[in-house]
């Protein structure tokens, strides 16, 4: 039971979620959300995008790089338009002493031009 304890004391795990009703491929920061105006649309084919990075000990840092990998993502979602629409960010960090795993998944629908009437 000691043991038990003892492991649950030295591992931690977080997890947040994020939501972005549009997001513009190429003027997006997580941490400072803008909503642009748009052409009208609407959301078509759901794509989802991961990536995941471990750290032993201090050799890197699992999560400043999966942070900066965050961008490379959104913009290679969609390439047949500027936007993404109905997005969420999970990310996921655990460690324990001696090692660390940080992940990020984009789940985003591509945008369907509306045509006008």
């Amino acid at each position: 039971m000691k043991i038990i304890l003892l492991a649950l004391l030295l591992t931690s795990c977080t997890q947040k979620y994020q939501t972005y009703h549009i997001i513009d491929k190429y003027n997006f920061d997580k941490d400072d959300p803008q909503t642009p105006i748009t052409p009208k649309m609407r959301p078509g084919l759901k794509t989802t995008n991961n990536y995941c990075e471990g750290q032993i000990f201090f050799a890197s840092n699992a999560k400043t790089n999966t942070d900066r990998y965050v961008k490379n993502m959104v913009k290679s979602m969609c390439p047949d338009s500027n936007f993404l629409l109905n997005s969420k960010l999970t990310e996921t960090w655990w460690t324990t002493i001696i090692y660390s795993r940080s992940c990020v998944e984009l789940e985003a629908h591509c945008p369907l031009k509306l045509k006008n009437n």
